[in-house]
This record gives structure tokens, sequence and C-alpha cells, in this order.
């Protein structure tokens, strides 16, 4: 070996695992690479690369970290395929089955699609000992404020584990414990026990619903097909925060299924419900451009 004095500066000729820049040497990898068969990259979404042809796209590719997603025809998802493989070692489970946490049922005959994750929800049930809590109907059900100091404190690590695995849920298949998150989440640097009722509120909520699934259908209704662009529903929540009467947005994205649904408190101080509304509404449309550049 040369040996190498304190003065020298040496040039990493390939990361290493557990350092800093290994994800941004493997992100950087990763993308050089799809970009040299063909793909693109989104213009809003880091982890997608789509392949066109003549204008169509024809294959989608989907990172996150380590583990892809490859949207296309057999045919082409062999080709692609076989393509990584002479780059990266990788495994192939054929089609897809299981991915984050989240179940993927397809029924071919029937053109559908079903992302679950009701063996996630089942375990953190039970890491938290909720799996035996009487079921409720709705995860909102009071209005929470911030605790006085005559009120009894609750440890905030324990609250903030509970907040991350039920956001891990909404973000991939739970949309409908938005609402309820939100709300909760205010609360992770000093939660008192009225927060935590509240929050095994939404686990009790989970219990009732933890069948439910995204559903997707391959045939897309006729309005769909007649006006060739997603729908949003809308809708804010004037003041509705009592610490400091700040304004809510909420909007659902549908097309052929459920594409995105978010309930955010807003950035500026409303003065009244039709400000509250317009600001809604640019919400509403700058996600709606977002979607249409997938």
């Amino acid at each position: 070996m040369t040996k190498i004095h304190f003065a020298d500066v040496l040039r990493l000729r390939k990361s290493l695992h557990g350092l800093k820049q290994s994800s941004h040497e493997w992100s950087g990898t990763y993308n050089r690479f799809v970009m040299s068969i063909g793909f693109g990259a989104s213009l809003v979404d880091g982890g997608l690369f789509v392949l066109e042809d003549q204008g169509t796209v024809v294959a989608a590719v989907i990172l996150y970290v380590d583990d892809l997603l490859i949207i296309a025809n057999n045919g082409m998802i062999r080709q692609i395929k076989d393509q990584i493989k002479k780059r990266f070692r990788m495994q192939d489970p054929s089609s897809a089955s299981f991915c984050l946490g989240m179940i993927i049922e397809r029924v071919r005959d029937h053109h559908t699609i079903d992302i679950h994750q009701h063996s996630n929800i089942r375990t953190n049930l039970a890491k938290f000992r909720m799996d035996e809590y009487r079921p409720v109907a709705m995860p909102m059900a009071m209005k929470l404020q911030k605790w006085k100091p005559k009120v009894e404190a609750h440890d905030p690590t324990i609250y903030q584990s509970m907040i991350g695995s039920l956001m891990y849920m909404m973000t991939a298949t739970g949309l409908n414990m938005a609402c309820a998150l939100r709300v909760r989440s205010r609360y992770n640097d000093d939660p008192s026990n009225k927060h935590m009722v509240a929050l095994k509120l939404v686990f009790r909520y989970l219990n009732s619903t933890e069948n439910w699934r995204l559903h997707s259908r391959g045939v897309l209704g006729e309005s769909t097909l007649r006006d060739g662009a997603p729908r949003c529903n809308m809708d804010s929540d004037y003041a509705g925060c009592p610490d400091g009467y700040e304004s809510t947005s909420g909007l659902d994205i549908t097309f052929g299924g459920a594409v995105d649904r978010r309930s955010r408190k807003q950035k500026l101080t409303a003065q009244s419900t039709t400000y509250a509304e317009y600001y809604a509404f640019r919400v509403c449309c700058m996600r709606l451009t977002q979607i249409s550049h997938l």
C-alpha cells in the first residue's frame, strides 16, 4: 500500500455503505443509467421515469430507495428487467404483490387493482396494544387545543411514534385519515392526556376500516373519458384552528379511482371565508397541474 500523508486529499472512487453521500451517489448512478436506456425524468416526481414512443408513454419506472416498480406491457417489462440486471444485482419477484407495506391485488379479468395495508394495520394495532379496543366509525370526535400548565402532560416519544406509524399508512392508502392526523400532529412537541385519547381514537377507527382499500378500475367512466382530466373536489374551513384561528384547505382528486386527498392548514391567515375558499382553490389548481404532468 502507498503511504498516505495527512495533508493528502483522496478521491473516493466508490461510495461506501453508511456514508452520508451514499444515498446521493446511488440516486445519481441509478438516474444516469435509466436515462441512458431511453427513459426521461418526470418534472414533478424525482423517482418517476417514463419511456415515450412518438409522444405516447409506453413504460414507467418508479424508484423508492432500492425498491423498483415497472409499469408496462409484459414484453416491455422483460426487456427493461434484462437491461437492469446487466447493470445491477436485483431480485425479480415477477408480478408485484407487495411493496413498502402495501399489498397489491390485481384481477386481470375485471381490469381492477386493489391496494391495501391490512397486515401493516394489524401489526401497528398490536404494537400499540390497540387491537382489542372497540372500533369507532369516525376518527374526529373533539376539537383539540394546546394544553394548559395545569393539564397533565403525556410522554411525547410514544405520541410521536404513534403519529409516525399513522402517517406512513395515511400517505400510502389511508387517505381517509388525512384530516384527523393533520390535527393530531400539531401537538407532537408537548401532548397532553387529552391529545393521547384523541390519537387513540384514530387507531380505533382503523379497527373498523382495516379492510378498506384503494380500488382502481381499468375501464374509466364515461364522464372521465369525455373530460379527459381528473376531477377535484375542494373546500375550506375558515378559522377552524382553535389555537391560531388559521383556516384549513381540503381536496379530493379522482381519476378512475382515488388519486390524492389532502387536508392542510393554510399558511396565510384568511380575513374572510371568501379568501379561505380562494386559497383552497389555488392549492387545488396547483395539485392538478402537478398530477397532469405525471
